[in-house]
């Protein structure tokens, strides 16, 4: 380490996370090992799951008396909420891959590998051999017991197949699991050559931060909140607060993976496609066809594989169970974005600030919204010709004489100032498009027309 320190404890009281996120602390910690570091794992009331193996992972294991270690089988996070249990080859898969990597840890730092393994798969029966002329106590598989020689005589059983191995901390330090047994880390003092105080390095601000970002339904708030931002910046005029708020949510969804230092650089990629097949859709091509189905799809794919977690596509049975979450998660999000749409549509004239955002229908001089479209119906008729105010995208005002009208656009966007006719008129909704389509500019982002 950069500052020369020869002695790491880490300091773990945890129920575990997700297995890649163990696995990877787990390499961490043995880097550290490699480079001659001494690493102690102080376990002070819990190590399971991923926590577990970060513990194996380190040299020697020092418990408080009240703590307990184990519990290392895989298992699956429901999609409605809770556990589920994994079974028959699925299961099989995952616990391979956890109960070697538990297995390897504990033959390279001295603990019982018969334990280490019964931590995480249920059939597996370990019991105490005792040599019967030496008084050597070894924890072995019950199939192993006889391998071991005449003079081993079989103990107590440590792990029935019914049961995931958890210990406490007088039976780790029995067992071998556990080195040392302390009330508090500052008794590490009187067991380790400790000069000076020992130096605490607290979870920071930044990585609080950075896991609040890849935390599943903080993404799905973003996504959430990114859709408004559009929904509402395509019924405003101009770019402003509300594109800038889109884009921001959509960028911290994305920006998760690459804060915690493992990039998924596909989810950006398909949105960031999605969004120009989309623009172009918008913006350049008439009506809505391929191009826009095209890139909604890649805009949901992006937004579907960044709520997974996934930087790819998935392989594992794990990895297509995370995929089948985050379908979950998106259509609630779709819901709740649906719900939220219709209020909106009704509500958002009336509200004290936002109504002055948005270009909403006229209303009447009693202010009932049958009063607003009685007016617009008598304010203009099939054919009229009149000349925009504000630029149309694809709503705003337009001129009829005297007549200051709401109106909305018909194909592309137009700019103002424009001669302007009269399509349809249906209730409150004016329709207009360009009075002389081949001498009027419409209104395109970054194409002629554009104010």
């Amino acid at each position: 380490m950069k500052d020369g320190c020869r002695l790491l404890v880490f300091h773990i009281t945890s129920n575990g996370g997700t297995l890649e996120d163990g696995l990877e602390l787990s390499r961490a910690i043995e880097r550290l090992g490699r480079e001659g570091i001494r690493t102690v794992a102080f376990v002070d009331a819990k190590a399971y799951s991923a926590a577990a193996i970060a513990a194996f992972s380190c040299r020697e294991i020092v418990m408080s008396p009240e703590a307990s270690i184990g519990d290392c089988a895989p298992i699956l996070a429901s999609p409605v909420g809770g556990l589920e249990p994994m079974e028959g080859a699925e299961r099989e898969k995952m616990e391979s891959v956890v109960r070697e990597r538990m297995e390897s840890l504990a033959e390279k730092h001295g603990y019982p590998a018969a334990l280490a393994r019964a931590m995480v798969s249920q059939r597996i029966v370990v019991v105490e051999a005792r040599n019967a002329k030496t008084g050597e106590v070894r924890y072995v598989e019950e199939p192993d017991l006889f391998g071991l020689g005449p003079e081993w005589e079989k103990g107590e059983v440590v792990d029935s197949a019914d049961e995931l191995l958890t210990v406490g901390s007088q039976k780790a330090l029995k067992y071998g699991i556990a080195r040392h047994v302390v009330r508090r880390l500052d008794d590490l003092y009187d067991l380790y050559p400790i000069e000076g105080r020992i130096v605490t390095y607290p979870v920071m601000w930044n990585e609080t931060v950075v896991a609040w970002l890849n935390h599943t339904y903080l993404k799905a708030l973003l996504v959430l909140i990114g859709l408004m931002g559009i929904y509402i910046e395509m019924n405003t005029p101009g770019f402003g607060m509300p594109g800038t708020i889109a884009l921001v949510a959509f960028g911290l969804l994305f920006l998760g993976s690459f804060l915690a230092g493992q990039p998924a650089y596909l989810p950006p990629l398909l949105f960031v496609a999605g969004s120009i097949l989309l623009g172009i859709e918008l913006f350049v091509t008439p009506g809505f066809g391929i191009v826009g189905v095209s890139g909604l799809l890649l805009m949901g794919a992006g937004i579907v594989l960044a709520l997974s977690g996934l930087a790819g596509l998935p392989e594992r049975d794990f990895e297509w169970s995370a995929l089948y979450r985050s379908l979950v998660v998106t259509g609630g999000v779709a819901l709740v974005f649906a719900a939220a749409v219709s209020v909106l549509a009704r509500f958002f004239t009336r509200l004290p600030v936002l109504g002055q955002l948005v270009l909403g229908p006229s209303t009447g001089s009693d202010g009932s919204s049958r009063a607003a479209a009685a007016v617009q119906e008598t304010a203009v008729r099939l054919g009229d010709r009149g000349r925009s105010v504000t630029k149309l995208r694809p709503a705003g005002k337009a001129r009829f004489g005297e007549r200051l009208v709401d109106v909305v656009a018909e194909g592309d966007f137009l700019a103002a100032d424009i001669a302007i006719e009269v399509v349809e008129v249906r209730g409150n909704r004016v329709v207009v498009r360009p009075g002389f389509a081949s001498a009027e500019p419409r209104l395109r982002r970054g194409g002629a027309g554009e104010e």
